[in-house]
Parts: C-alpha cells; structure tokens; sequence
C-alpha cells in the first residue's frame, strides 16, 4: 500500500517552498488568523505573494528613522540606510524627519536583491510622491553571480520620476547614514546614496 503524502504546514514544507526561516513564525500566525497558505503551493517565489511583499501602502506609524509599519501591518525597514535606534544620537530627530516625509502617504516598494531580514520586516527602497504606478526592475536585478553585481542605478524609475527615494532623502538630511552590507552584493541604489 502507498504512503499518503503529508499535506499538513509545517516548518519543513514551508522550508521546501523556499520560505526563509524568519518568516516562517508570521506565516503560523497568519494561518491562525485565518489566512489561507494554499497560495504557497502555487507560487514560485514567494516574494509574489502581495500580502507579504506588498508593492505599495499608506504608512500608518514610523517606529524610527528607517523603520515603519503600513496599514496592513507589514513591516519595513528601509534597506541601504542605517539610522540611530532608540536613545542613540539623533534617534528622535531622524524619526521626526520621517513621520513628515511618509505619514498617510503612499509609499511604492521597490525590492533589492536582499528583501527580509531577521527581524520578519520587508527591505525595500521607499518611493513616495510620484506621478503614477511606478514601473521597478526586477529585485533580482543586480544579481550577476554570488556577490558581483550590476552597476547601480541613479535615475527614478518610470513613473517615479520627480518622486522622492526616501532612502536617499534621510541620507541627505545627515539623519541616516548610508549601510553597507559586508560581503554581499551592490544594492540597486547603494551607490548613489555613498556619494550623497
């Protein structure tokens, strides 16, 4: 007699579906509140999947100054920027500075080639104030091989063009200071903020 296939979520099929281990928490919660992981199996990259990966949303609370949290409750830490945590330095100052920037505002996420981090929330260049829709390239973009990578790019995408990278706008302000990830890839803009 045939063994019947186990079709239950666990960590390992979440593993199997290439799911990194730091979202795989959010996922239990999700399915306890409801949500339906069957999507899962039909998707060859989970990053496709909007609820978890959203490509834009209103900011509804800004924990720091590169850190916030849209109004479907996703996280996002602002990739290629490193601003003060709690009680550091200009910490206050910096989120300040984005509560006015991004508060109840749209903002579009344009992925990178890293586009999670340990902590669950999304990395992603900010995008806010632009004309329409904006049109990315896609995350993988810069990706060559292991950790070569394209050039990086200084003009806003379609759509975006007289919008603000908000990266690069805390950046400028002296309020983030530009991060460089240790032996991985360029980012898509990483560049362009060093020479900010």
């Amino acid at each position: 007699m045939a063994k019947k296939k186990d079709r239950r979520w666990s960590r390992r099929r979440l593993f199997a579906l290439g799911v990194p281990a730091v979202l795989i928490p959010g996922f239990f919660i999700a399915m306890a509140l409801g949500w339906n992981p069957a999507k899962l199996a039909s998707v060859k990259n989970y990053h496709d999947i909007k609820t978890i990966f959203p490509s834009s949303g209103v900011v509804a609370q800004v924990t720091d100054g590169d850190t916030f949290e849209l109004e479907n409750g996703v996280g996002v830490r602002m990739i290629g920027i490193d601003a003060p945590n709690r009680g550091e330095g200009k910490w206050e100052e910096a989120r300040e500075a984005l509560v006015t920037l991004v508060s109840d505002k749209r903002a579009y996420l344009e992925y990178d080639r890293y586009q999670d981090d340990k902590y669950g929330r999304v990395l992603a260049w900010i995008w806010i104030d632009c004309e329409r829709e904006p049109s990315f390239l896609p995350a993988d973009y810069m990706h060559l091989t292991d950790n070569s990578s394209r050039g990086g790019l200084r003009e806003n995408p379609e759509g975006c063009k007289k919008g603000t990278l908000v990266n690069w706008e805390m950046v400028r302000q002296g309020l983030a200071s530009p991060e460089r990830y240790k032996e991985r890839g360029e980012l898509k803009y990483e560049e362009r903020i060093r020479e900010e």
